[in-house]
């Protein structure tokens, strides 16, 4: 066994990820953390634990091997709790009092010193290694700690965005996720290790940061993905074949508005929209004109996420390629023999794997593509074969999990 035998994982929202019946929203990356804490529980020596963030957890719970531990940050909490109430616009007489904090600690703390403190959490984790997801404050902080503590932390990129070569600038900027630009070029500088999901964020990395990355592809568990694929129940949909789209409802990131106009301009054929709510003014706007060929469905538990692939005919990502890495929907398409068609996101994998089409950017071609994969049903199978073949060869959990140790005990 490696002297780095305690991982702790760090990917705040993946609470949702194990625990269906607790409610918030998780991603892509939240999905890719708890994968791998899997596969790492069952397939190596390791001792593995995860901190999440999350009401329903107030103790540490043992899930599949994975010991699941609350980080709560009363200071996080309430800026949440802030950030809420703008978007909301709605102000309970209570965050009278947050927002009043808020203005008190940003007037008498030093600028961009907020994630570099001390955190009692963090530096009573047993743990030998941090596994963080993400370049944001939270990844500064679990860094700065296991420093502080004489311990290392390795850096999981969740997107292209990740390595925005305007971080490694002196311009200071905050991100369209409320992050600031001198904070994630830190968080860059300072992780021990640097793993990206591909060659594109390898090469951003190493010209603009002067940092040599781990490359490990996104891992699916393949045969626990075909056995829910079987079994799973999901949400009641009213076709039995039809083009699915995942995200999140919003205008710069999964882009939810080009999916409706998408669905509008191709009226003859089915969608299912899975729209996670973030922005209320894109959810309302997408609901408002939701066309009688689009049935959109609030949340899925991630148990039910391979219902839903079971009668689809085709995948549509009109994500933006600047804050996407490989998206895990590309690897549920693969293994569930359905093919894709992106608006841009191709990550290196769909022009790999032969798994689907990319529409270059162009909406037109990208309307094209999925009407020709839905009314060629021989040629669609040709995408769906190629994308399980390279899924099972190159992503399949085993094979990853087998990589990523190999990383990690070099970091010994």
């Amino acid at each position: 066994m490696s002297a780095l035998d305690t991982l702790a994982f760090v990917s705040l929202p993946a609470w949702p990820v194990v625990s269906p019946e607790s409610s918030g929203i998780f991603g892509g990356t939240e999905t890719r953390a708890v994968t791998l804490a899997r596969g790492l529980a069952s397939r190596s020596s390791f001792d593995v634990r995860f901190l999440v963030r999350h009401p329903d957890l107030t103790q540490p719970q043992s899930i599949d091997g994975i010991t699941f531990e609350p980080w709560r940050d009363p200071v996080t909490e309430r800026n949440a709790r802030v950030a809420e109430a703008i978007k909301s616009k709605r102000w309970p007489p209570t965050l009278l009092r947050d927002a009043a904090a808020i203005l008190l600690q940003r007037a008498f703390q030093p600028k961009g010193n907020t994630p570099l403190r001390i955190d009692p959490v963090l530096q009573n984790t047993t743990a030998n290694l941090f596994c963080v997801f993400g370049v944001h404050s939270a990844a500064a902080k679990v860094i700065y700690n296991a420093h502080q503590t004489h311990r290392k932390a390795v850096l999981f990129l969740g997107s292209d965005a990740d390595v925005d070569p305007q971080y490694a600038t002196p311009e200071s900027f905050r991100t369209r996720y409320g992050e600031r630009s001198h904070v994630c070029r830190w968080v860059l500088e300072n992780a021990d290790a640097v793993i990206v999901q591909n060659e594109k964020q390898l090469q951003s990395l190493k010209t603009h940061f002067h940092r040599d990355g781990h490359l490990l592809r996104n891992p699916i568990d393949v045969a626990e993905w075909n056995y829910r694929l079987e079994n799973a129940t999901g949400p009641e949909l009213k076709s039995d074949r039809y083009v699915l789209w995942i995200g999140r409802a919003d205008d710069f990131h999964k882009r939810a508005d080009i999916a409706l106009d998408i669905a509008k301009r191709l009226p003859e054929i089915n969608f299912v929209m899975i729209l996670n709510p973030q922005h209320p003014d894109v959810e309302h706007r997408v609901r408002e004109q939701c066309p009688a060929n689009l049935q959109i469905i609030d949340h899925v538990p991630f148990a039910e996420m391979p219902a839903l692939y079971r009668n689809a005919a085709l995948l549509l990502n009109t994500s933006s390629s600047q804050h996407e890495g490989l998206p895990n929907t590309f690897l549920q398409a693969g293994a569930s023999r359905v093919p894709i068609v992106s608006l841009e996101v191709d990550a290196g994998y769909l022009s790999t794997s032969g798994g689907g089409l990319v529409g270059t950017g162009v909406v037109r071609q990208t309307i094209e593509a999925v009407q020709h994969l839905w009314t060629s049903p021989e040629e669609a199978e040709k995408y769906a074969q190629a994308g399980y073949d390279f899924v099972t060869r190159h992503h399949d959990l085993s094979v990853v999990i087998e990589q990523l140790v190999d990383i990690l005990n070099r970091l010994d």
